[in-house]
């Protein structure tokens, strides 16, 4: 009995909420909403998206991206600024108006090429230039010197890693176009190649042939003796050979023997007798010294 009097006496603590030192009068607990920043997302076309996917393509072919990366002339905008106020890619022009060397300013000329600021080199015509605005300038030569555009971060941050697969499918694609293309390049130069030494053996044989004749000619004339001109022997060809090895039986037409054989002209080549089937025969060793330099 005594505890709970003692409980009635005691003074009563209330829990207060964990709001209640605010004030939130008039504002009923389900009304209260948490705010989050809003993220824009940059509105990529189908056009952007295919020219950021061949941008990758072509930096993993051929690293056309290291161009942009840190290598660029300190006065490349002081020249792109003149190039464009003078409607003139020249590097005579950036020479005398920067007063650079030759070699400097044919290197600034060309990142202006790669920058797509001027055309390229036409020979004697001048190079086109591509601006006509010079608040262009900074605009190209930032979106490609290593400064993405909030397009370019957010497509690499959110498409490009899904079309990883796509982009390395497409780069051995066309590596092994390429690949097939040098092949045929390369055979193309071989099948030259070799058509010109067939023609300049035809063409040797012909003239060889005319010569044989000319001087078969002038044997039987007596224009000159038999020995008054040397004569080159070109061997007897391999597909003659087998032709008369076939045809005599692979021995001597004189004794039959098939010991130490060899191709004899029946009419000796320096009385004008050629490598022709016709005018080959298998003779032995012997026979061949005993028949000499005859007819027969």
């Amino acid at each position: 009995m005594l505890k709970r009097l003692l409980n009635l006496l005691a003074p009563k603590t209330t829990q207060q909420h964990p709001l209640s030192h605010y004030d939130t009068s008039g504002v009923e607990q389900s009304s209260i909403q948490i705010s989050h920043p809003t993220i824009s997302k940059p509105l990529l076309t189908d056009e952007d998206i295919h020219l950021f996917l061949q941008d990758e393509i072509n930096y993993r072919l051929d690293g056309t991206k290291e161009i942009y990366t840190g290598r660029l002339d300190p006065l490349l905008k002081d020249a792109a600024l003149l190039t464009v106020t003078h409607q003139q890619g020249s590097t005579s022009l950036i020479q005398r108006k920067l007063k650079l060397g030759y070699n400097r300013a044919g290197a600034i000329i060309d990142q202006l090429e790669a920058l797509g600021i001027i055309g390229p080199f036409k020979g004697s015509k001048a190079r086109e230039v591509l601006l006509y605005d010079e608040s262009q300038i900074d605009m190209v030569i930032s979106g490609k010197h290593g400064i993405k555009t909030e397009k370019r971060k957010f497509f690499d941050e959110h498409i490009l890693p899904s079309k990883l697969d796509l982009i390395e499918h497409e780069v051995n694609q066309v590596i092994r176009l390429r690949e097939q293309a040098q092949i045929q390049q390369v055979k193309a130069q071989i099948r030259e190649e070799l058509l010109v030494k067939e023609n300049q053996k035809k063409e040797q044989r012909r003239l060889e042939e005319l010569r044989q004749q000319v001087f078969n000619e002038m044997l039987i004339n007596g224009e000159i003796e038999a020995q008054s001109l040397p004569l080159v022997r070109e061997p007897i060809p391999q597909a003659v050979k087998d032709m008369v090895w076939n045809r005599d039986g692979g021995r001597c037409v004189i004794c039959a023997s098939k010991e130490k054989l060899e191709f004899d002209h029946i009419i000796p080549f320096s009385k004008g007798g050629s490598n022709t089937y016709r005018n080959i025969q298998l003779l032995c060793e012997g026979c061949n010294r005993t028949k000499s330099a005859r007819i027969g």
